[in-house]
């Protein structure tokens, strides 16, 4: 386990290379001053995939860097070498006097849940993950995926050259819902026969979590007193999740038709399956 020592931040504003970015709006930082900024430590966890792993854990730390720069906080951060040790650099974080720990993945919710246990007087923010019992200084932050997956699914039917699209069978089933509704709502609205083909090597990279936007806010709330344990759910809607963006082969027509079909989830007009 590393662990850097916590610094005052008053960097400019940091880029991770290779991260994916949220939209413009979703990312924008309140200048609203907290109470002795100085005095609140926000700090985060991250596994042996690191703090730039071009996923969910640089994606948060690009979040606590561009709050803590806007909002004049300590930072600290510690990296677990195994997944063995995430515990240990938890709880080496909160002995720091963090403020607030920042976790990622379902696969150290248990790790987070009997820190925030064991120090109530710390907050924490557990990213992309549900623990298995509330806490009251534990706050989730989730990610529902069946609409930007529907949105996703018609792209990819619009798009494919074989009359198949693969479906990534290891992803959660209201992504793979949500996911082959696109391809069948495109189908109707087309009058086509776009197939869906489970794939276990396909990806997800269709869709992304804009964990950066939701980790900023999440924080500022934390730093002026307004911390509560409710989860976040980012949704289509509040940009916490989208399709990833369109490539220059995508002409103007299809762009309008993505954006009209966004406007139907978001508005409820049209609705992904519910998971089962």
């Amino acid at each position: 386990m590393r662990l850097v020592r916590p610094l005052l931040c008053a960097l400019a504003a940091i880029t991770v290379a290779g991260c994916a970015s949220g939209p413009d709006a979703g990312t924008a930082v309140s200048s609203t001053p907290v109470a002795s900024p100085g005095a609140f430590k926000v700090c985060m966890v991250a596994d042996e995939a690191g703090f730039s792993d071009g996923g969910i854990n640089q994606l948060a730390y690009t979040g606590m860097m561009a709050a803590a720069t806007d909002l004049k906080l300590l930072v600290g951060q510690a990296q677990a070498d195994a997944q063995t040790d995430y515990a240990a650099s938890i709880a080496s974080l909160a002995a720091a006097q963090c403020t607030l720990i920042i976790t990622v993945g379902q696969q150290h919710a248990g790790d987070a849940q009997a820190a925030a246990q064991a120090n109530s007087g710390v907050k924490f923010l557990l990213v992309d993950a549900q623990p298995a019992e509330p806490r009251a200084n534990l706050k989730p932050l989730l990610f529902d995926l069946a609409d930007a997956a529907f949105l996703a699914g018609y792209v990819a039917a619009a798009q494919t050259q074989t009359g198949t699209v693969a479906e990534p069978t290891g992803a959660d089933e209201p992504y793979r819902n949500g996911f082959a509704a696109g391809v069948d709502y495109f189908n109707q609205a087309k009058g086509a026969a776009v197939a869906v083909v489970p794939d276990a090597a396909a990806s997800t990279d269709g869709v992304r979590k804009v964990v950066d936007a939701a980790v900023i806010s999440a924080i500022g709330e934390a730093a002026r007193g307004q911390f509560t344990s409710s989860p976040y759910y980012g949704t289509l809607k509040d940009g916490g999740v989208d399709i990833a963006p369109l490539d220059a082969s995508a002409g103007d027509e299809l762009k309008a038709e993505v954006e009209a079909v966004r406007a139907a989830l978001i508005n409820g007009s049209v609705t992904p399956p519910a998971a089962g």
